[in-house]
Order: C-alpha cells, then structure tokens, then sequence
C-alpha cells in the first residue's frame, strides 16, 4: 500500500467517525478480532453418507461503524476453520469461512458501559468437504454461496477498548455454519 492510498484511508476512517467517537460513550468506527467454537455443517453433499457437523476453532476480524446509538454496520472476514474426521474405513475433513456485511440494532439501555445488540446481513460463505472411504480417491465439494446471516451479542466498554461476546450464523442450504467468539474491539 502506499502512501497516497494509506493517507486516503485514513482520512476517509476520520471523516466517517462521528464527534460522539469522543465522548465518554464511543459512537464511530470500531474495529476488533475474535475466537471462539465455530459449527461446519453439511448435510447437501450426495457423496457423503451421512451429514457431518464438526466443531473446530474458528476465529474473525472485523470494523464498524456506529454513527447514531441504535444502529450501526459492520464488515466482517469469518473463518470457520478446519477439522477431519474418521470412523472405519471413512475419513471426513471440513473447512469453511465467509464475508459478510451487518446492519447492527443496539437495545437502548441505562448502563453506557453495556450494549446488547444484534445483527442481520448477507455473507458470502466458502464451504469445503472432501469424503474418503475403503481408500479410494477423496471426492471433494467446494460450495460458495452468498446467504442470509444473523447473530447477536452483549459487549462491555471499557472507554475505547471494548469486550464483546458473541453468536453468528450463516444460513446454507447444506445446514448453518456458525461461531460463537469472545472478541476485543477497539473505538475510535
């Protein structure tokens, strides 16, 4: 990246953020990282005998911007990671992630340090399968599908750092993929 591009960014960041970033309740731009227990499922590939749910660590980054104190928006990068399975002579693995884009509600509530909130979107989510039996040649499924998201989630602020515990999913045709994460945002 360079100069001209970064100095753009920035400006850009600072001219989106909200006067009320300032204040003792930050209001703007956030960004913030999370990790927590994520669910891969699918039960819409033919190959696969039964329907696989696995549960790896999944982790997240994401930035918002929260210009009025009920609502909001937010971009967020999800991996869902990857787990493998075995049972005889059949071996499963699964991985996953996906962008997406919120429109966030916050309940207006008394206490300025705590919001709950939730969020409804669109993700563009990344699914892979592969199904190995009686070793013969894996036979894979790669799925990319943009689908309805939705989550919820109760953060306490601590001025401009903020922690945040939350569940999302996406809503697939071969079943929900999901991530229920802690994450540490910051305010600007």
């Amino acid at each position: 990246m360079n100069i001209r591009t970064a100095s753009c960014l920035g400006g850009a960041c600072l001219l989106l953020s909200s006067s009320a970033a300032w204040a003792a309740d930050p209001l703007g731009f956030y960004v913030g990282a999370g990790v927590g227990d994520s669910t891969l499922q699918s039960s819409a590939a033919p190959f696969i005998p039964n329907s696989v749910e696995q549960h790896p660590t999944g982790w997240k980054l994401f930035a918002g911007m929260r210009p009025i104190s009920m609502f909001g928006g937010e971009l967020e990068y999800v991996d869902f990671g990857s787990k493998s399975g075995s049972s005889g002579a059949s071996s499963q693995q699964a991985s996953g992630n996906a962008v997406a884009a919120f429109a966030v509600g916050y309940l207006p509530l008394p206490l300025p340090i705590l919001d709950v909130y939730a969020k409804v979107g669109l993700g563009n989510v990344r699914r892979n399968l592969s199904y190995t039996a009686g070793g013969l040649q894996p036979v894979g499924l790669n799925q990319t599908s943009t689908d309805f998201a939705y989550g919820a989630g109760v953060q306490v602020k601590f001025g401009a750092p903020a922690l945040r515990l939350e569940y999302q999913g996406f809503t697939t045709s071969g079943g929900d993929q999901s991530l229920f994460s802690l994450d540490f945002a910051w305010n600007f």
